[in-house]
Protein backbone atom coordinates (compact mmCIF):
# COMPACT_ATOMS: atom_id res chain seq x y z
CA UNK A 1 0.00 0.00 0.00
CA UNK A 2 1.13 3.83 -0.99
CA UNK A 3 -0.17 6.89 0.83
CA UNK A 4 0.15 10.30 -0.24
CA UNK A 5 0.19 12.60 3.06
CA UNK A 6 -1.20 16.19 2.94
CA UNK A 7 1.54 18.74 4.97
CA UNK A 8 -1.18 19.66 8.13
CA UNK A 9 -0.29 19.89 11.44
CA UNK A 10 -1.07 17.55 14.14
CA UNK A 11 -3.27 18.70 17.17
CA UNK A 12 -5.29 17.20 20.22
CA UNK A 13 -5.52 13.56 22.25
CA UNK A 14 -4.85 10.65 21.48
CA UNK A 15 -4.68 7.07 23.60
CA UNK A 16 -1.23 5.60 23.93
CA UNK A 17 -1.92 1.48 22.49
CA UNK A 18 -0.72 -0.94 24.43
CA UNK A 19 3.15 -1.55 24.68
CA UNK A 20 4.82 -4.07 22.31
CA UNK A 21 7.55 -5.11 24.73
CA UNK A 22 5.78 -5.24 27.84
CA UNK A 23 3.12 -7.31 26.40
CA UNK A 24 5.56 -9.73 24.90
CA UNK A 25 7.25 -10.32 28.32
CA UNK A 26 3.84 -10.52 29.86
CA UNK A 27 2.24 -13.23 27.35
CA UNK A 28 5.38 -15.31 27.82
CA UNK A 29 5.49 -14.90 31.98
CA UNK A 30 1.46 -15.96 31.93
CA UNK A 31 2.43 -18.86 29.93
CA UNK A 32 5.04 -20.02 31.64
CA UNK A 33 2.78 -19.97 34.85
CA UNK A 34 1.06 -22.50 37.03
CA UNK A 35 -2.66 -21.54 36.23
CA UNK A 36 -4.47 -19.09 33.88
CA UNK A 37 -4.14 -15.55 33.11
CA UNK A 38 -6.39 -12.93 32.08
CA UNK A 39 -4.16 -9.92 30.30
CA UNK A 40 -5.88 -6.45 29.50
CA UNK A 41 -4.31 -5.53 25.82
CA UNK A 42 -5.86 -2.81 24.17
CA UNK A 43 -4.23 -3.86 20.65
CA UNK A 44 -2.20 -6.35 19.26
CA UNK A 45 0.33 -6.17 16.30
CA UNK A 46 1.82 -8.72 14.02
CA UNK A 47 4.59 -8.95 16.39
CA UNK A 48 3.13 -9.58 19.43
CA UNK A 49 0.36 -12.06 17.29
CA UNK A 50 3.48 -13.86 16.23
CA UNK A 51 4.62 -14.23 19.91
CA UNK A 52 1.16 -15.83 21.08
CA UNK A 53 1.08 -18.01 18.20
CA UNK A 54 4.61 -19.04 18.71
CA UNK A 55 3.62 -20.12 22.23
CA UNK A 56 0.32 -21.47 21.07
CA UNK A 57 3.07 -23.94 19.24
CA UNK A 58 4.46 -24.70 22.22
CA UNK A 59 1.51 -25.67 24.22
CA UNK A 60 -0.08 -22.55 25.59
CA UNK A 61 -4.05 -22.17 24.97
CA UNK A 62 -4.71 -18.64 24.08
CA UNK A 63 -8.38 -16.63 24.40
CA UNK A 64 -9.02 -13.51 22.76
CA UNK A 65 -11.91 -11.56 23.24
CA UNK A 66 -12.18 -8.16 22.77
CA UNK A 67 -9.34 -6.38 24.46
CA UNK A 68 -9.47 -9.27 26.53
CA UNK A 69 -6.74 -12.25 26.26
CA UNK A 70 -7.32 -15.35 28.75
CA UNK A 71 -3.82 -17.67 28.97
CA UNK A 72 -3.71 -20.93 29.77
CA UNK A 73 -0.24 -22.55 30.40
CA UNK A 74 1.99 -24.63 28.48
CA UNK A 75 1.10 -28.05 28.80
CA UNK A 76 4.12 -29.99 26.40
CA UNK A 77 2.64 -31.80 23.57
CA UNK A 78 4.39 -34.95 21.93
CA UNK A 79 4.86 -33.56 18.79
CA UNK A 80 7.91 -31.11 17.45
CA UNK A 81 6.56 -27.83 17.79
CA UNK A 82 7.45 -25.20 15.07
CA UNK A 83 7.95 -21.71 15.78
CA UNK A 84 7.15 -18.99 13.09
CA UNK A 85 8.79 -15.93 14.86
CA UNK A 86 7.55 -13.89 11.01
CA UNK A 87 9.75 -10.60 11.17
CA UNK A 88 10.04 -10.44 15.28
CA UNK A 89 13.30 -10.03 16.34
CA UNK A 90 11.90 -9.59 19.62
CA UNK A 91 9.93 -13.23 19.86
CA UNK A 92 12.61 -15.06 18.00
CA UNK A 93 15.17 -13.43 20.79
CA UNK A 94 13.29 -14.34 23.67
CA UNK A 95 11.42 -17.66 22.84
CA UNK A 96 14.51 -19.05 21.44
CA UNK A 97 16.20 -20.00 25.29
CA UNK A 98 12.34 -20.49 26.41
CA UNK A 99 11.64 -23.55 23.63
CA UNK A 100 15.31 -24.94 24.23
CA UNK A 101 14.94 -25.18 27.71
CA UNK A 102 11.21 -26.96 27.85
CA UNK A 103 11.47 -29.26 24.26
CA UNK A 104 14.62 -31.19 23.44
CA UNK A 105 13.55 -30.68 19.77
CA UNK A 106 11.94 -27.54 17.72
CA UNK A 107 12.04 -26.29 14.89
CA UNK A 108 12.60 -22.45 13.97
CA UNK A 109 11.41 -20.67 10.84
CA UNK A 110 11.35 -16.65 10.18
CA UNK A 111 10.59 -14.51 7.42
CA UNK A 112 12.38 -10.94 5.74
CA UNK A 113 15.58 -9.87 6.92
CA UNK A 114 15.00 -11.80 10.66
CA UNK A 115 17.09 -14.84 9.56
CA UNK A 116 20.22 -12.70 8.95
CA UNK A 117 19.94 -10.53 12.26
CA UNK A 118 22.64 -11.35 13.97
CA UNK A 119 22.16 -14.72 16.52
CA UNK A 120 25.69 -15.84 17.43
CA UNK A 121 26.25 -14.64 20.73
CA UNK A 122 22.92 -16.42 22.30
CA UNK A 123 23.53 -19.13 19.54
CA UNK A 124 27.21 -19.83 20.86
CA UNK A 125 26.51 -19.70 24.63
CA UNK A 126 23.38 -21.76 24.32
CA UNK A 127 25.91 -24.46 22.26
CA UNK A 128 28.29 -24.62 25.24
CA UNK A 129 24.96 -25.31 27.57
CA UNK A 130 24.18 -28.43 25.70
CA UNK A 131 22.13 -27.45 23.10
CA UNK A 132 22.27 -28.19 19.29
CA UNK A 133 21.40 -26.42 15.94
CA UNK A 134 21.08 -27.75 12.72
CA UNK A 135 22.72 -24.84 10.93
CA UNK A 136 23.57 -21.77 12.52
CA UNK A 137 20.85 -19.30 10.47
CA UNK A 138 17.34 -20.08 10.28
CA UNK A 139 15.40 -22.28 8.99
CA UNK A 140 16.69 -24.52 11.69
CA UNK A 141 16.04 -27.38 14.14
CA UNK A 142 16.86 -27.30 17.76
CA UNK A 143 17.90 -30.35 19.76
CA UNK A 144 18.69 -31.84 23.31
CA UNK A 145 17.43 -28.51 25.61
CA UNK A 146 18.98 -26.62 27.04
CA UNK A 147 21.31 -26.77 30.83
CA UNK A 148 21.75 -24.29 33.45
CA UNK A 149 25.41 -22.55 35.03
CA UNK A 150 27.04 -19.90 33.47
CA UNK A 151 26.36 -17.97 30.81
CA UNK A 152 28.73 -15.36 29.28
CA UNK A 153 27.57 -13.22 26.90
CA UNK A 154 27.90 -9.20 25.31
CA UNK A 155 25.61 -6.86 26.83
CA UNK A 156 26.11 -4.56 23.83
CA UNK A 157 24.73 -6.25 21.21
CA UNK A 158 21.11 -6.89 22.07
CA UNK A 159 19.63 -7.48 25.48
CA UNK A 160 17.39 -9.59 24.36
CA UNK A 161 19.63 -12.53 24.47
CA UNK A 162 19.60 -11.43 28.44
CA UNK A 163 16.16 -11.41 28.28
CA UNK A 164 15.65 -14.52 26.61
CA UNK A 165 18.34 -16.35 29.15
CA UNK A 166 16.44 -14.56 32.11
CA UNK A 167 12.51 -16.28 31.04
CA UNK A 168 14.15 -19.37 30.33
CA UNK A 169 16.45 -19.62 33.72
CA UNK A 170 13.50 -20.66 35.86
CA UNK A 171 12.63 -24.00 33.55
CA UNK A 172 16.14 -25.14 34.28
CA UNK A 173 17.53 -27.67 36.93
CA UNK A 174 20.47 -25.28 37.79
CA UNK A 175 21.08 -21.68 38.74
CA UNK A 176 21.63 -19.61 36.11
CA UNK A 177 23.97 -16.56 36.29
CA UNK A 178 24.36 -14.50 33.09
CA UNK A 179 27.67 -13.03 33.09
CA UNK A 180 28.27 -10.02 30.72
CA UNK A 181 31.52 -10.16 29.17
CA UNK A 182 31.05 -5.89 27.73
CA UNK A 183 28.57 -3.41 29.18
CA UNK A 184 25.06 -3.41 29.09
CA UNK A 185 22.89 -1.26 26.62
CA UNK A 186 19.28 -0.87 26.45
CA UNK A 187 19.10 -1.83 29.87
CA UNK A 188 15.53 -1.02 30.44
CA UNK A 189 14.48 -3.68 28.62
CA UNK A 190 16.06 -5.82 30.94
CA UNK A 191 14.76 -4.10 33.84
CA UNK A 192 11.15 -4.48 32.30
CA UNK A 193 11.90 -8.56 31.96
CA UNK A 194 12.88 -8.55 35.62
CA UNK A 195 9.80 -6.78 36.89
CA UNK A 196 7.36 -8.85 34.42
CA UNK A 197 9.05 -12.11 36.04
CA UNK A 198 9.29 -10.66 39.41
CA UNK A 199 5.21 -9.77 39.02
CA UNK A 200 5.12 -13.54 38.67
CA UNK A 201 6.95 -15.06 41.72
CA UNK A 202 10.56 -15.36 39.97
CA UNK A 203 13.15 -13.06 41.94
CA UNK A 204 16.65 -12.19 39.64
CA UNK A 205 19.27 -11.02 41.84
CA UNK A 206 21.14 -8.17 40.25
CA UNK A 207 25.40 -8.35 40.47
CA UNK A 208 27.99 -6.17 39.14
CA UNK A 209 28.23 -7.73 35.53
CA UNK A 210 25.38 -9.76 35.40
CA UNK A 211 22.25 -11.49 36.54
CA UNK A 212 21.63 -14.47 38.94
CA UNK A 213 18.67 -16.81 39.45
CA UNK A 214 18.36 -19.61 41.84
CA UNK A 215 17.04 -23.12 40.82
CA UNK A 216 13.37 -24.07 42.11
CA UNK A 217 11.77 -21.10 41.52
CA UNK A 218 8.06 -21.44 39.33
CA UNK A 219 6.37 -18.82 37.63
CA UNK A 220 2.75 -17.45 39.81
CA UNK A 221 0.06 -16.44 38.06
CA UNK A 222 -1.55 -12.60 39.05
CA UNK A 223 -4.85 -13.72 37.59
CA UNK A 224 -5.24 -10.53 35.97
CA UNK A 225 -2.23 -8.40 34.51
CA UNK A 226 -3.26 -5.00 32.09
CA UNK A 227 -0.30 -3.94 29.36
CA UNK A 228 0.54 -0.34 30.42
CA UNK A 229 1.06 2.27 27.69
CA UNK A 230 3.28 2.00 24.51
CA UNK A 231 6.22 5.06 24.96
CA UNK A 232 8.58 3.82 22.32
CA UNK A 233 5.34 4.14 19.53
CA UNK A 234 3.50 7.75 21.60
CA UNK A 235 6.97 8.92 20.96
CA UNK A 236 5.88 10.04 17.06
CA UNK A 237 2.81 12.05 18.32
CA UNK A 238 4.68 13.73 21.21
CA UNK A 239 7.25 14.34 18.57
CA UNK A 240 4.22 15.75 16.12
CA UNK A 241 3.70 18.05 19.12
CA UNK A 242 7.50 18.89 19.08
CA UNK A 243 7.27 20.54 15.47
CA UNK A 244 3.73 21.57 15.33
CA UNK A 245 0.88 22.05 17.58
CA UNK A 246 0.15 20.90 20.74
CA UNK A 247 -0.59 17.55 20.81
CA UNK A 248 -1.32 14.98 24.07
CA UNK A 249 -0.99 11.54 24.61
CA UNK A 250 -2.49 9.91 27.16
CA UNK A 251 -2.35 5.96 29.32
CA UNK A 252 1.02 6.35 29.90
CA UNK A 253 2.91 4.97 33.03
CA UNK A 254 4.92 7.41 34.19
CA UNK A 255 6.80 4.98 36.35
CA UNK A 256 7.54 2.67 33.06
CA UNK A 257 10.32 0.56 33.01
CA UNK A 258 10.40 1.53 29.20
CA UNK A 259 13.82 2.93 27.72
CA UNK A 260 11.90 5.13 25.43
CA UNK A 261 10.12 6.89 28.26
CA UNK A 262 12.88 9.24 27.72
CA UNK A 263 11.31 10.97 24.94
CA UNK A 264 10.09 13.00 27.30
CA UNK A 265 13.27 14.62 28.56
CA UNK A 266 15.13 14.63 24.62
CA UNK A 267 12.33 16.61 23.38
CA UNK A 268 12.57 19.16 26.41
CA UNK A 269 16.28 19.10 25.76
CA UNK A 270 15.54 19.85 21.66
CA UNK A 271 13.86 23.30 23.19
CA UNK A 272 9.80 21.83 23.09
CA UNK A 273 7.20 22.93 25.85
CA UNK A 274 6.55 19.44 27.87
CA UNK A 275 4.13 18.78 30.02
CA UNK A 276 3.92 15.74 32.58
CA UNK A 277 0.81 14.74 34.05
CA UNK A 278 -0.46 11.55 36.19
CA UNK A 279 -1.02 9.67 33.28
CA UNK A 280 -0.45 11.82 30.18
CA UNK A 281 2.44 13.82 28.43
CA UNK A 282 1.44 17.41 26.75
CA UNK A 283 3.52 18.39 23.98
CA UNK A 284 3.70 21.69 21.93
CA UNK A 285 6.66 23.65 19.57
CA UNK A 286 8.88 26.46 20.62
CA UNK A 287 11.99 27.21 18.93
CA UNK A 288 14.13 23.70 19.06
CA UNK A 289 17.97 23.50 19.06
CA UNK A 290 20.41 21.28 17.76
CA UNK A 291 21.60 18.33 20.79
CA UNK A 292 24.06 15.60 20.63
CA UNK A 293 22.32 12.43 22.02
CA UNK A 294 23.81 9.11 22.87
CA UNK A 295 21.13 6.97 21.09
CA UNK A 296 22.40 3.44 22.76
CA UNK A 297 19.91 3.88 25.27
CA UNK A 298 16.66 4.46 22.89
CA UNK A 299 17.80 3.28 19.85
CA UNK A 300 14.63 2.68 18.48
CA UNK A 301 13.77 6.80 18.83
CA UNK A 302 16.52 7.76 16.25
CA UNK A 303 13.64 7.75 12.76
CA UNK A 304 11.51 10.40 14.40
CA UNK A 305 14.09 11.82 16.29
CA UNK A 306 15.97 12.61 13.00
CA UNK A 307 12.53 14.52 11.67
CA UNK A 308 12.78 16.70 14.99
CA UNK A 309 16.36 17.32 14.46
CA UNK A 310 15.59 18.49 10.83
CA UNK A 311 13.23 21.42 12.38
CA UNK A 312 16.36 22.45 15.09
CA UNK A 313 18.59 25.18 14.92
CA UNK A 314 22.47 23.25 14.03
CA UNK A 315 23.51 20.23 13.89
CA UNK A 316 22.22 17.19 15.51
CA UNK A 317 24.51 14.49 16.20
CA UNK A 318 23.03 10.98 17.35
CA UNK A 319 26.08 8.88 18.88
CA UNK A 320 26.98 5.49 19.56
CA UNK A 321 23.68 4.50 16.71
CA UNK A 322 26.16 1.21 15.80
CA UNK A 323 23.12 -1.24 17.35
CA UNK A 324 20.63 0.56 14.65
CA UNK A 325 22.60 -0.89 11.68
CA UNK A 326 21.07 -4.81 13.02
CA UNK A 327 17.47 -3.44 13.20
CA UNK A 328 14.16 -4.32 10.82
CA UNK A 329 16.35 -2.46 8.43
CA UNK A 330 19.89 -0.75 8.78
CA UNK A 331 18.55 2.10 10.47
CA UNK A 332 21.52 4.07 9.77
CA UNK A 333 21.38 3.89 5.86
CA UNK A 334 17.32 4.35 6.07
CA UNK A 335 17.15 6.78 8.52
CA UNK A 336 19.25 8.86 6.58
CA UNK A 337 17.48 8.33 3.03
CA UNK A 338 14.40 9.01 4.61
CA UNK A 339 15.70 12.44 5.44
CA UNK A 340 17.29 13.02 2.08
CA UNK A 341 14.18 11.90 0.25
CA UNK A 342 11.80 14.57 2.18
CA UNK A 343 14.55 17.06 0.66
CA UNK A 344 16.52 17.37 4.29
CA UNK A 345 20.32 16.91 4.94
CA UNK A 346 21.81 14.18 6.96
CA UNK A 347 25.47 12.00 7.35
CA UNK A 348 25.86 9.05 7.71
CA UNK A 349 28.99 7.86 9.74
CA UNK A 350 30.06 4.24 10.85
CA UNK A 351 28.38 4.86 14.36
CA UNK A 352 26.63 7.81 14.04
CA UNK A 353 23.81 9.90 12.14
CA UNK A 354 24.05 13.73 11.82
CA UNK A 355 21.03 15.69 10.85
CA UNK A 356 20.92 19.22 10.17
CA UNK A 357 18.32 21.94 11.07
CA UNK A 358 16.99 22.73 7.85
CA UNK A 359 13.90 24.20 8.95
CA UNK A 360 11.16 22.98 6.13
CA UNK A 361 11.23 19.43 4.50
CA UNK A 362 10.98 19.74 0.85
CA UNK A 363 8.42 16.38 1.00
CA UNK A 364 8.63 14.05 -1.94
CA UNK A 365 8.77 10.21 -1.89
CA UNK A 366 10.08 7.98 0.64
CA UNK A 367 9.36 4.22 1.32
CA UNK A 368 9.26 2.27 4.55
CA UNK A 369 12.57 0.21 3.76
CA UNK A 370 9.59 -2.82 5.50
CA UNK A 371 10.44 -0.81 8.60
CA UNK A 372 7.63 0.72 10.68
CA UNK A 373 9.36 2.92 12.41
CA UNK A 374 11.05 4.83 9.45
CA UNK A 375 7.01 4.57 7.59
CA UNK A 376 5.86 6.35 11.01
CA UNK A 377 8.67 8.76 11.11
CA UNK A 378 7.96 9.64 7.78
CA UNK A 379 4.28 10.68 8.06
CA UNK A 380 4.86 12.76 11.12
CA UNK A 381 7.81 14.37 8.75
CA UNK A 382 5.17 15.40 6.39
CA UNK A 383 3.79 17.52 9.35
CA UNK A 384 7.07 20.15 8.27
CA UNK A 385 6.96 19.05 4.30
CA UNK A 386 5.85 22.23 1.60
CA UNK A 387 4.92 19.04 -0.29
CA UNK A 388 2.97 16.24 -0.01
CA UNK A 389 4.86 12.99 1.37
CA UNK A 390 4.84 9.66 -0.30
CA UNK A 391 5.65 6.70 1.55
CA UNK A 392 5.74 3.48 -0.20
CA UNK A 393 4.58 0.07 1.59
CA UNK A 394 3.04 2.84 3.97
CA UNK A 395 1.36 -1.19 5.36
CA UNK A 396 4.70 -1.90 7.73
CA UNK A 397 3.42 -0.14 10.49
CA UNK A 398 1.29 -3.08 11.20
CA UNK A 399 4.98 -5.09 12.68
CA UNK A 400 3.92 -3.22 16.14
CA UNK A 401 1.12 0.39 15.72
CA UNK A 402 -1.60 -1.42 13.06
CA UNK A 403 -4.02 1.67 13.76
CA UNK A 404 -1.06 4.28 13.06
CA UNK A 405 -3.11 5.98 10.31
CA UNK A 406 -6.07 5.82 11.84
CA UNK A 407 -4.57 7.49 14.95
CA UNK A 408 -2.97 10.04 12.54
CA UNK A 409 -6.24 11.39 10.80
CA UNK A 410 -7.62 11.59 14.21
CA UNK A 411 -5.57 14.55 15.45
CA UNK A 412 -5.96 16.47 11.78
CA UNK A 413 -3.44 13.97 9.42
CA UNK A 414 -4.26 14.04 5.80
CA UNK A 415 -3.74 10.96 4.12
CA UNK A 416 -4.93 9.02 0.76
CA UNK A 417 -4.18 5.74 -0.46
CA UNK A 418 -2.58 5.95 -3.77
Amino acid sequence: MDISIKPNYLSGEVDAISSKSHGHRILICAALADKATNIVLEKTSIDIDTTMNCLRALGAKIEKDGTNIKVTPIEKTNSVPLLDCMESGTTYRLMLPIAAALYREVDFTGRGRLPERPMSDLINAMKEHGTTFSKEKMPFTVKNGLKGGVFEIPGDVSSQYISGLLFAAPLLNEDVEIRLTTKLESGNYVEMTIDAMEQFGVVVERLENGFFVKKGQKYISTSDVTIEGDWSNAAFFLAAGAIGKEVVVRKLNMNSTQGDKEIVKVLKDFGAKVEVGKDYVKVSSSKLKAITLDISEIPDSLPILSIVASCAEGKTEFINAKRLRLKESDRLVTTRKMIENLGGKAIEGPESLTVEGVGKLKGGTTESFNDHRLAMASAIGSIISENNVTIKDAEAVNKSYPKFYEDFKSLGGKIDVI
